[in-house]
């Protein structure tokens, strides 16, 4: 499933998430995107792009590549409910097919469904979580301490090498150090041996930051990290200063939209682990002042604090990465970014759902979700509501699991209070539903509660299928058309000129380099500073007198929707006319072998010989950070989901 739904994406679309990935797969293959890369201001981490790297290296197409990419994902995030059934048949769940309905939950969430299908860094994150619960379990298996002791030190590096694919995945680090101290003071059984698992953690963190900063260095021009935004060294430099301001406002309005967000995503289902982690975790405490037999297993136990820790431990980094946001009143997501939070609801969602399964599930606990779910949606109305509908833009991605809620509502429209209204009511819908189930049935309930589930997931990939995807392929097309088209009248070949990308959008800078491997691409602002010799791409409507009045050759050789390709100086337009002439040459020997004493006809203005076009022409790259500028120019109304979710980026909003 998760490998059709992959094939239907042909380009990158998610700016510049993607393609920062696909640079950090070639940087490690050994080329370098150094000149375009210096107009990134995001760093994304290099754990994805590393994974890639064999891709890149045993494929040379760029179309083939990025199916390859997708391939790999679909691979990846299948760990999950492999995974997902070992721990429900673990947990002692029951019957195999609740094992299956545990699995699909999990494996089949939507987000997960449509985050993996891009190259970015979210499926790698997505799945390191459940590797770590997977290891933990494994080495609490362990019989002697030396294998327990090999599996911590294994279960650290996973901790300390997941800080290269995403900084939220910090949160996770937390939560397991916190569910592993837990599991010591009530119960006292060693599943870790922590010194191992501290050490290892801090050789494989340690690591990390060095090939981090060498990346950064090499790849994105900066040797201060601070520079780079996504970093853990920008977001502490820049607190105090976003936090001055009616900071702690900000906070509280963007933690009430976190916490709306996480309850619908889950259809009311997060409040109800909310509570059922608070009964385990009240019991283990009086249970531990009396001295007395636990009465929830080990295993259990650390399930729900793991899982449940995980989810509000992101939820606290999603609001503080979100809360000083420049674009906090523009755009409806930024204050309500759930995409982070995306990556561990399905931690919740499995352990309600084995709790549902294997205890009894007691009318007051349902009760006492209802009442927590009322009470997140009331301070979300008053506190952040108000703020998200003065917002005139918004973007899919970002708050993706609020769209299967909205049954009947248009995707390309704006969030509304009568959109706010209705996820919530198909939230009390579910706990409703629950609320009979539990008090009128025993025998039938687990079958009630399978088929609920499976409806509900099933119905969110079908909307996944159905609409999201298919929107962020056409979009992404269209989007790549003009540049896609451009480059094919560029030579991407050993000893080619350069491509200067002059003014033009960050993503066809990218693009560009995306799909000429073999030759370097630069990005500059200044007409002054293009160099000679270098092929260069401009929009349609960009003014560069500057150059064709010069005395230095100046040659359109394409043009496409919105951008067109010169040659730029006499070596750059003699490689072009002499790759143009080979061509001809090469396809009147094919065709009229008869016909080959004629001799090309080379324009008087191309005063070099065709051996002088061969020549390497040496390109610089420029190690000073510029200001991005956005120039790509689209309608009003018009949605790609699949949008640039770090920045604020014009393309794929809603106004």
């Amino acid at each position: 499933m998760n490998l059709i739904g992959g094939l239907v994406m042909k380009y990158p679309a998610v700016d510049p998430n993607e393609l920062s990935v696909i640079a950090a797969a070639d940087f490690f293959a050994g080329r370098s995107w150094a000149g375009v890369m210096v107009s990134i201001d995001y760093y994304y981490g290099f754990l994805q792009g590393l994974i890639y790297t064999p891709i890149v290296l045993l494929f040379s197409d760029p179309s083939v590549q990025y199916s390859a990419m997708m391939a790999v994902n679909a691979l990846m995030i299948s760990v999950v409910p492999v995974i997902a059934f070992s721990l429900a048949y673990r947990l002692k769940t029951g019957k195999v097919w609740k094992c299956v309905i545990t699995s699909l939950v999990a494996g089949g969430f939507c987000c997960y469904f449509a985050h993996t299908k891009f190259a970015w860094s979210e499926t790698v994150s997505v799945v390191l979580p459940w590797v770590i619960i997977w290891l933990v379990f494994r080495a609490g298996d362990c019989k002697g301490k030396a294998s327990r002791f090999f599996m911590s030190l294994l279960i650290g590096a996973v901790c300390g090498f997941s800080f290269a694919a995403h900084t939220r995945l910090i949160a996770v680090v937390f939560a397991l150090y916190i569910a592993l101290l837990l599991e010591r003071l009530f119960f006292g059984k060693k599943m870790i041996n922590f010194a191992g698992l501290t050490l290892s953690l801090i050789i494989s963190a340690g690591l990390v930051v060095f090939i981090t900063s060498y990346i950064q260095k090499n790849l994105w021009c900066t040797d201060d990290p601070a520079l780079l935004k996504n970093t853990l060294a920008e977001f502490f430099a820049s607190f105090p200063e976003k936090y001055a301001d009616d900071g702690f406002v900000r906070v509280a309005e963007t933690l009430s939209a976190q916490l709306y967000y996480y309850s619908v995503t889950t259809w009311g289902l997060g409040a109800v682990s909310f509570c059922l982690f608070a009964a385990i975790l009240s019991s283990c405490i009086k249970h531990k002042a009396r001295k007395e037999a636990q009465t929830y297993e080990t295993d259990i136990s650390v399930f729900a604090f793991f899982s449940i820790l995980t989810v509000v431990f992101t939820i606290i980094f999603s609001t503080l990465y979100r809360f000083g946001r420049e674009d906090f009143t523009t755009y409806q997501d930024s204050i309500m970014f759930g995409r982070f939070i995306d990556g561990v609801v399905p931690f919740a969602l499995v352990f309600v759902l084995i709790m549902l399964f294997t205890h009894s599930i007691s009318i007051n606990k349902i009760l006492g979700a209802s009442a927590l779910l009322g009470l997140f949606f009331i301070v979300f109305l008053a506190a952040a509501a108000p703020v998200i509908l003065e917002c005139r833009s918004t973007r899919i991605a970002p708050v993706l699991g609020l769209y299967p809620l909205r049954i009947g509502a248009a995707s390309r429209e704006l969030l509304d209070f009568d959109s706010f209204l209705l996820t919530m009511s198909m939230s009390f819908c579910v706990m409703g539903v629950l609320l009979v189930v539990i008090s009128c049935t025993k025998r039938y309930r687990s079958i009630i509660i399978s088929t609920l589930m499976t409806i509900l997931t099933v119905y969110s990939l079908v909307f996944i299928s159905a609409v999201y995807l298919p929107i962020c392929s056409s979009e992404s097309i269209s989007k790549n058309a003009s540049v896609i088209k451009l480059s094919e009248s560029v030579f991407d070949q050993p000893g080619a000129p350069a491509v200067t990308a002059y003014k033009i959008s960050r993503h066809d800078a990218l693009m560009l380099q995306f799909l000429n491997r073999n030759i370097n691409v630069k990005v500059t602002y200044d007409i002054e500073s293009v160099p000679e010799n270098s092929f260069l791409v401009v929009k349609s409507d960009e003014d560069v007198s500057a150059l064709e009045n010069s005395r230095t050759q100046f040659l359109l050789v394409a043009e496409s929707s919105g951008l067109r390709l010169y040659a730029y100086g006499e070596r750059a337009t003699a490689y072009m006319l002499s790759q143009n002439i080979s061509e001809e040459e090469e396809e009147k020997d094919t065709l009229m072998p008869e016909k080959t004493t004629a001799s090309p006809v080379v324009s008087e203005s191309t005063e070099t010989t065709t051996a002088a076009t061969t020549v390497p022409v040496e390109t610089t790259t420029t190690t000073e950070r510029t200001p991005m500028v956005s120039t790509y120019t689209v309608p009003s109304v018009i949605t790609l989901p699949a949008d640039s979710l770090d920045e604020s980026d014009e393309w794929a909003v809603i106004e």
